[in-house]
């Protein structure tokens, strides 16, 4: 990746969940009622179960059908992944988009059915995290099984 300035830091996270949440009203709602309360210490949060909980509402939606904020929210990741310190940039891969992977669960095809969304270096890091648990054979495979898809 492209080396850019550092916005988003380990030491500031909340700006970092505030600019994900950004431009998806339900989303932002979601956040402050189920996953940001106002009686918990903010330094006793964490971060990966933050993000978490942000993955499991993204399947959710996908699951159905709505994604039309879907646009909004992977141009804000790519942002966040892009002008990330390396903290914030792993709670994306890791927390994020690992996230989405392990919980989609049969309904979701993980290794496609985002790419729609997901902006150039999100894109890159999606599929490498792939790689990195599952080798490069599945793009043998996925490219197939579309080919096979389009002749039947």
């Amino acid at each position: 990746m492209k080396k850019s300035r550092i916005i988003y830091q380990e030491s500031a996270i909340e700006q970092v969940f505030q600019k994900l949440i950004s431009g998806w009203e339900e989303l932002a709602g979601f956040y402050n009622k189920e996953v940001k309360t106002d009686d918990e210490d903010p330094a006793g949060r964490l971060a990966y179960v933050d993000i978490g909980d942000i993955a499991r509402f993204i399947v959710n939606k996908k699951k159905s059908g709505q994604t039309e904020s879907f646009e909004t929210f992977f141009g804000n990741v790519e942002d966040v992944l892009k002008h990330g310190d390396q903290y914030v940039q792993e709670l994306i891969v890791i927390g994020l988009f690992e996230g989405i992977q392990n919980i989609g669960g049969p309904q979701i095809h993980y290794y496609r059915s985002f790419d729609q969304w997901l902006k150039l270096n999100s894109l890159k890091a999606w599929r490498a995290l792939i790689d990195s648990w599952e080798g490069t054979d599945w793009k043998k495979s996925d490219e197939s099984q579309k080919i096979m898809n389009r002749r039947e």
